[in-house]
């Protein structure tokens, strides 16, 4: 199992598999953004712990990872206040695209913005999100030390059996599941498919805002109409239909994204690392919101993403041998001639800033990340709530389908998203 000390970081399947991609969120418009003061808190964050999460060095071919000192260096927090900062999606871009090697975890001050950019191996994004929070403003000290702790090394093996020891037909669920969802064998045939050629240099993101008065009325309708519908549910739902309206062409399977920390003790939740794992289910043209939630009930009953993270790591514990690195993402790729819809939703990080000092100027106070697809027919989108409003962000390959359908298609979930769900597509 993985293990922590002062000489290296054992690091898991998934650490290995995530640390080439890149997440990158921003939180904005805040007062008060200071470099010299996220320096400071980034050093707390590091001195916090002699095995502190923040201060890893990813390495994709590599299974014991050093401890970094330099975190907080100068090149580590940069000001870039010639980034415009009115469109979030194409902000994401810019710090993306940004020249020159990248440290493990960088971030970037855009004016009265605050950009993350860092190695997901570090962790996924729950440390994403607090680590905005800290970057933003951590005036009494308090904040920054949580950045450090990491998951318990025995995560994965003491949450299955918390979870199956507490629910003994979970097993019998797990393969009930697992087959309703399984893609047949013929899935691809007679499918056209398109050759994408150094697909990772055409990624980019787009980012729209839901209001607080049209967020409301959504969940007004769905506590009425969607009975049992939770507000995951109704997210991927919403951004099923969405994109269909559009006439984007998706696979039927649908990519959601689930927290494996909730099958943690309490205690044990606010560790960093990668403990999140997308599972493939079958939802389709026409997926409500109650729908949605009785199979991501079925799926988080049954254990299966915390099932998919015990296998892979006594697949790793088995073969003792390094991770090999990313596969090269620059030459051409053959892939179904349809889009792939991963899906996150964040939830409801209010409560996480509410000691920021947000601009009362009319721009609304918005959290949203990039969620890097794994090939060139993968669209993800992340939906976070923030101050009762909502933003959501898609990020997908330009070759694949063209940046102002996934705008129209962002709008119109944003604009008028009970007509989306009611009428179904």
């Amino acid at each position: 199992m993985p293990r922590s000390d002062r000489a290296g970081y054992a690091s898991t399947q998934l650490d290995r598999t995530f640390a080439p991609a890149r997440t990158i969120a921003v939180l904005g418009p805040t007062t008060g953004l200071d470099a010299d003061a996220v320096r400071a808190a980034l050093t707390a964050a590091r001195t916090a712990s002699p095995t502190s999460r923040i201060a890893l060095d990813p390495r994709a071919d590599q299974r014991i990872w050093a401890y970094r000192d330099d975190i907080a260096g100068g090149i580590a927090v940069t000001d870039r206040p010639d980034l415009p900062t009115d469109d979030l999606g194409e902000l994401m871009n810019l710090v993306r695209d940004r020249g020159g090697p990248r440290l493990a975890l960088e971030v970037v001050l855009c004016g009265d913005y605050v950009a993350v950019d860092y190695s997901h191996g570090v962790g996924d994004g729950q440390f994403g999100v607090l680590l905005l929070a800290v970057a933003a403003a951590d005036p009494d000290g308090g904040l920054a030390p949580t950045l450090a702790p990491a998951l318990p090394s025995d995560a994965t093996r003491r949450a299955l059996w918390r979870h199956y020891r507490e629910n003994p037909r979970a097993l019998r669920d797990l393969r009930r599941v697992r087959a309703e969802h399984a893609r047949p064998d013929t899935a691809d045939d007679g499918v056209p498919t398109r050759t994408v050629d150094n697909w990772a240099k055409t990624k980019t993101c787009r980012a729209e805002f839901m209001t607080p008065e049209v967020s409301a009325a959504l969940e007004a309708w769905a506590r009425e109409h969607a009975p049992g519908a939770t507000a995951a549910s109704v997210t991927v739902a919403l951004v099923n239909a969405a994109l269909r309206a559009e006439q984007v062409v998706l696979d039927d399977h649908v990519m959601i994204l689930f927290n494996c920390r909730r099958y943690l003790a309490e205690e044990d939740r606010t560790g960093h690392g990668n403990f999140a794992i997308g599972i493939p289910v079958r939802i389709g043209a026409g997926a409500t919101p109650g729908l949605v939630a009785t199979v991501m009930k079925d799926v988080i009953d049954s254990g299966w993403p915390l099932a998919v993270l015990g296998v892979a790591g006594a697949k790793s514990a088995l073969t003792r041998h390094r991770a090999a690195p990313a596969a090269d993402d620059a030459g051409p790729i053959t892939v179904p001639d349809r889009l792939r819809l991963a899906v996150s939703d964040l939830g409801n990080v209010t409560s996480l800033y509410r000691h920021l000092h947000f601009a009362d100027d009319g721009r609304p106070a918005q959290m949203t990340a990039t969620l890097e697809p794994d090939g060139p027919d993968g669209i993800t989108v992340l939906v976070s709530r923030l101050n009762k409003g909502r933003t959501l962000a898609a990020t997908f390959c330009a070759d694949m389908i063209d940046p102002d359908v996934v705008t129209r298609a962002l709008r119109r979930a944003c604009l008028d998203p009970v007509a989306l769900l009611r009428h179904g597509v």
